[in-house]
């Protein structure tokens, strides 16, 4: 009788939790906290920081997701646009772009995405003749694919409608599995591949691997496999990730008291593209 009571009384004040959350001024504030941060860490980047700006930026993109999990739980004020995109989407099909977007997402398939991180893995411990950074790379992957499982078994969010659905799915749609795993993956390869070049090469690099990932994004949804909620969330999901990450990589080459104050030992001295 006590555990049923105790139960009843953590259900309901779950209940009362999420629908408040559901009101919009709850979840733009929660999005101008998390923004807050992430700026907060720029800021200290800007300031060589590099301790700060990473615990900044992963504390902020990681409460952008946990605001858009309560609102996609709750079913909130966010998740307003997320049938208008999808029927948008729907609406635009064409026989040619219905076989770009199979392609382009069996690409990014989930045991692609780790058949890839394997191989570059081991790539880049034959060029340079060091584990670390392939350790990262694939730690990094890992973790945000884990982070992924877990959040859509909490949240438990229902696919779109299967009459919108081109390929057929049915485990739980948030966060998107496929943006999470090919931003990690991409982001992580473009710090890695960027490493001894010019910052005009560094950041053509990150923006090249931003538009795959929004392309894989656009896919998703086109297919009718996802709300705009579940991608946006992957994508933070993978930053957060890819902040850690590239931290680590900087700890690699400079474990000192985490500035940037003396140059540190170049990370990929001997690989080139």
């Amino acid at each position: 009788m006590l555990l049923s009571s105790s139960i009843s009384a953590v259900h309901a004040t779950a209940t009362e939790v999420f629908t408040e959350a559901a009101t919009a001024d709850v979840e733009i504030a929660g999005l101008v906290i998390a923004v807050g941060l992430v700026a907060a860490g720029l800021m200290l980047r800007i300031r060589r920081d590099r301790d700060g700006a990473t615990v900044f930026g992963a504390l902020g993109y990681a409460f952008a997701v946990l605001v858009l999990a309560v609102a996609v739980r709750s079913n909130g004020w966010l998740t307003g646009a997320d049938t208008a995109v999808a029927q948008w989407f729907v609406d635009h099909r064409s026989a040619t772009l219905d076989q770009l977007s199979i392609a382009v997402t069996t690409a990014g398939g989930p045991a692609e995405t780790a058949a890839l991180g394997l191989v570059v893995a081991v790539v880049l411990v034959w060029r340079t003749k060091r584990y670390g950074p392939a350790l990262v790379l694939l730690a990094t992957v890992a973790t945000a694919s884990i982070a992924c499982t877990l959040l859509k078994l909490i949240v438990a969010r229902g696919r779109p409608p299967q009459s919108v659905q081109m390929m057929l799915e049915t485990d739980p749609s948030f966060p998107s599995g496929h943006v999470t795993g090919t931003a990690s993956l991409l982001l992580m390869l473009a710090l890695i591949a960027g490493t001894r070049r010019p910052r005009a090469v560094r950041m053509l690099l990150l923006g090249i691997a931003i538009a795959l990932a929004v392309v894989v994004a656009c896919t998703r949804m086109y297919l009718g496999v996802h709300w705009l909620t579940d991608v946006g969330a992957g994508a933070l999901l993978a930053a957060c990730a890819v902040t850690l990450g590239s931290y680590a990589l900087h700890r690699l080459d400079s474990p000192g008291d985490g500035t940037d104050s003396t140059p540190p030992r170049l990370l990929m001295n001997r690989i080139s593209l």
